[in-house]
């Protein structure tokens, strides 16, 4: 049902956002999911209509958006089966929330999350996105905090110089313009906090520099949000890439305990995984580069070659844009054999690991397999094998 609505919501969305929101029902063990776009929108007449077998809210033959009809007819019947009930609420260009209520018993040995207090704490919120300030200011009102939102720098300088803000969050794109508005330190809220997005993080201490005491990686998570309003120093935990990797942590050692740090190139196409794999790598403490395509791997690892300072290990990423890993690292094998050179070491990431999957890596030239999600001691045991490797 999840799939189904928000799927619709981002169909029928050209600008704007999607939020799904989770809530507790009015009856015990009711839980209400709402998923609210910022799209066409409905009329009062089609409303009804839509939870009708074949049904769209635009029945024209040269309607814009294509379907069956069917998916919400069937989210009203398992709704219906499920004990519950399913509604929209929207008006034409103006959006739509669809929502729906269903029993659900708690989990056994559920984690209960103790909501802070925030009450008497003003916050101001800056922010262009409108579902991303919304689904700020909702959540820090259900934990008692009074909040005002803004979409502009030039209004947040102005509300901060008429009162006292207990935090101010503030997106990366407006806080860079607030930065060179005014001072920072200047202006009257105790928590100066940025939401950035992952691909962001690298910022994180210019902006620490100019005055923010404070950051969170977007999309926000319940626990994130409530940890920097209330932490003495939200800058504590900061990336690996910030912060500098945890030696005592490093995987790769010579046999008398001393890091050597392995030089990895990292092939992944997806920003997430790359990041995630950079930061994890770089906590096991080595020496991350990233290439986000297959042509750039390969483009990396001769410029690295050619330097005198070749990789000791690349995971390549099997599915990407253009060329693809397998092809990339036929390219590499091909010219490591022309040139005489030794193999570098390289392991598929992936997450098919079926016989076929593993049987083409090593058919391309790969010496393994890592399934992702990555796990954390099957890397391990990856990066002590390559150091014992190259040790020997």
């Amino acid at each position: 049902m999840l799939l189904n609505l928000a799927s619709n919501a981002i169909k029928f969305t050209e600008h704007g956002g999607v939020a799904v929101i989770v809530e507790p029902g009015e009856r015990a063990n009711d839980i209400r999911f709402l998923v609210r776009d910022t799209g066409i929108g409905l009329k009062p007449e089609d409303q009804a209509r839509v939870f009708r077998d074949f049904e769209q809210a635009d029945g024209s033959s040269t309607r814009k958006f294509g379907g069956t009809g069917l998916g919400l007819a069937i989210s009203k019947r398992i709704v219906a089966r499920m004990d519950g009930r399913i509604a929209v609420d929207s008006e034409p260009g103006a959006g739509a929330t669809f929502s729906f209520t269903v029993p659900l018993a708690p989990a056994d040995g559920a984690h209960e999350f103790i909501a802070p207090d925030l009450s008497d704490t003003a916050v101001l919120i800056v922010a262009a996105a409108e579902i991303e300030s919304a689904l700020l200011a909702r959540r820090l009102a259900c934990w008692g905090a009074e909040t005002s939102v803004v979409a502009c720098e030039k209004s947040a300088v102005a509300l901060l110089a008429k009162r006292h803000w207990d935090a101010l969050l503030v997106d990366y794109p407006l806080a860079r313009s607030m930065i060179a508005r005014s001072d920072l330190d200047a202006l009257d809220a105790t928590r100066r906090i940025v939401l950035i997005r992952p691909t962001e993080r690298h910022e994180l201490p210019a902006l620490k520099e100019r005055g923010f005491t404070g950051y969170l990686v977007k999309p926000v998570r319940m626990a994130s949000l409530a940890a920097r309003l209330t932490a003495e120093d939200a800058f504590e935990d900061m990336a690996p890439e910030i912060s500098g990797p945890d030696q005592t942590d490093a995987a790769a050692t010579d046999g008398k305990g001393k890091g050597i740090g392995l030089s990895i190139l990292v092939a992944e196409d997806n920003e997430i995984n790359a990041l995630l794999a950079r930061a994890l790598l770089t906590r096991l403490g080595h020496r991350p580069t990233v290439a986000g395509n297959g042509t750039a791997a390969v483009e990396s690892w001769a410029a690295a070659r050619a330097a005198g300072k070749p990789y000791d290990l690349v995971l390549m990423d099997v599915q990407m844009p253009g060329m693809d890993g397998l092809q990339a690292a036929r390219r590499i094998r091909a010219a490591e054999t022309q040139a005489g050179d030794r193999p570098v070491r390289m392991l598929a990431l992936t997450a098919n690991a079926q016989s076929e999957d593993r049987d083409a890596c090593l058919a391309a030239g790969m010496d393994g397999l890592l399934v992702k999600p990555l796990d954390r001691e099957r890397l391990r045991e990856a990066l002590d094998a390559v150091a014992a490797r190259l040790a020997a």
